[in-house]
């Protein structure tokens, strides 16, 4: 357990108390001498060599040590978007990769030595100190190498455990580790708020549940699509505390959600470049409040944010593609800039379309891209793709039929394919080439 997590402008010291466990994994707890102990192990085998190294491990606990192990021997951990052997491989020839991690070497430190005594471990790392490169979902494209330097990482959390409410058990993630909000939310922020963590990564309903009560958890971090399949369940005990990012939260989803289990969900904007920006309740205050050290501001009606979670890489001001309008109680996000565009002289916003949809009976997720095309009046099109409830069947007749009641006709999809369930990420992302994918199957129309 972390106790305590101190930073100054040159270090960041993390205490790690034997008070309570490290890590519960499966049925086991990691308590602080087995941490040591692995920790010491894989330091010792990452010191036999230089370069980089890629971190691929799925175990929230075997993840840990990796990084804090390659940070104790000042070497740069790589975190891939995806842990698919394709993507692990062409990331390793994009760096130095000298060492690859993934769970299985675990089992190489398994006799290790477990005779630490003391009640408490200290590590101690220089803020300024490169910790990673992690990449962007690569929703709105290829993947894009972000830097992030260990004083990044836990001013974030540091900033993020100050906002929530005063919580001692563990949090229970349905989102992976290598992407930023995992990473941020799953690893260091129980370091920072002294819990154990939770090893494994449920992303089905059901395990996110089981798990939950099995480890006596109050806080859930996921996704939208993951809370929508959750109010399917029978659910005895909800979490106390939701924090859903990574997408955006629909009203409807929210009200849903508070209705049941008479708690608002606490959502959190962010981004890879920049870390957390801002939260919000969207129940009692459309507004979104930034968190504390993030200063806003807004160019070309596209918001702008400074904070010390952004690497200098980025400069002084990220200027960010989202466009927004700022109030005296805070800022309410309108979308992407490229989320808008020009069909036959008249401005769309996809996001409408894309939530009209969503608004559809049957239909529990959706998404929209915009295609060019060589056409006299329009140069560009809409075509859809969407999932609908178990159960349900339905047409695109059917699904044009609802939408002549939301849409303006310039607004209407063009083509609009139906699936069991969409692509997403394990963040609950979706990349455009994989909804683009969707239509070369013969399901749309």
């Amino acid at each position: 357990m972390l106790t305590t997590a101190q930073q100054n402008n040159d270090k960041v010291v993390l205490r790690f108390s034997d008070e309570h466990p490290f890590a519960l994994c499966d049925d086991k707890t990691i308590e602080l001498a087995r941490f040591v102990a692995d920790l010491s192990r894989l330091k010792q085998h990452l010191e036999l060599s230089r370069g980089d190294v890629l971190i691929s491990c799925k175990g929230r606990y075997a993840f840990s040590l990796a990084l804090l192990a390659t940070w104790q021997v000042g070497r740069l951990a790589i975190l891939p978007p995806n842990v698919h052997q394709r993507t692990l491989e062409h990331i390793a020839l994009c760096h130095d990769v000298t060492t690859v991690l993934d769970d299985g070497f675990l089992k190489g430190l398994a006799d290790s030595d477990c005779s630490f005594e003391e009640p408490c471990l200290e590590l101690s790392f220089y803020a300024q100190d490169a910790a990673l490169i992690i990449y962007t979902s690569g929703s709105s494209g290829e993947p894009k190498a972000i830097k992030k330097t260990i004083g990044n990482l836990f001013a974030e959390a540091l900033a993020i455990k100050v906002t929530l409410p005063a919580l001692n058990t563990p949090l229970v993630a349905s989102v992976p580790p290598n992407h930023l909000y995992g990473l941020t939310f799953s690893i260091v922020l129980p370091w920072v708020l002294g819990v154990a963590i939770v090893d494994v990564c449920p992303l089905h309903a059901e395990e996110v549940l089981d798990t939950m009560h099995a480890v006596n958890a109050d806080l859930l971090i996921t996704v939208p699509v993951h809370l929508s399949a959750m109010l399917k369940q029978e659910i005895a005990n909800a979490p106390t505390f939701v924090i859903s990012s990574a997408g955006r939260l629909d009203a409807g989803l929210a009200k849903q959600w508070y209705e049941r289990f008479g708690r608002e969900i606490f959502e959190v904007y962010g981004s890879t470049e920049t870390g957390v920006i801002a939260h919000r309740q969207q129940l009692s205050d459309e507004h979104w409040q930034a968190f504390p050290e993030v200063f806003i501001d807004q160019c070309a009606d596209c918001l702008q944010v400074a904070s010390p979670f952004i690497h200098s890489s980025e400069g002084e001001v990220f200027q960010s593609k989202d466009k927004v309008s700022l109030h005296k109680d805070g800022f309410i996000l309108h979308g992407r800039a490229d989320g808008i565009i020009k069909i036959a002289g008249k401005r769309v916003s996809l996001l409408a379309v894309e939530q009209a949809m969503k608004s559809c009976e049957g239909i529990v997720d959706a998404a929209v891209v915009a295609v060019p095309v060589n056409g006299h009046i329009r140069d560009m099109t809409i075509w859809a793709a969407l999932a609908c409830d178990e159960g349900v069947k339905m047409t695109v007749r059917d699904v044009r039929a609802m939408l002549h009641l939301k849409l303006d006709s310039i607004e209407m999809p063009r083509r609009i394919s139906i699936h069991k369930a969409l692509p997403r990420e394990d963040n609950g992302k979706l990349r455009r080439s994989k909804i683009l994918a969707l239509f070369e199957a013969n399901h749309d129309s």
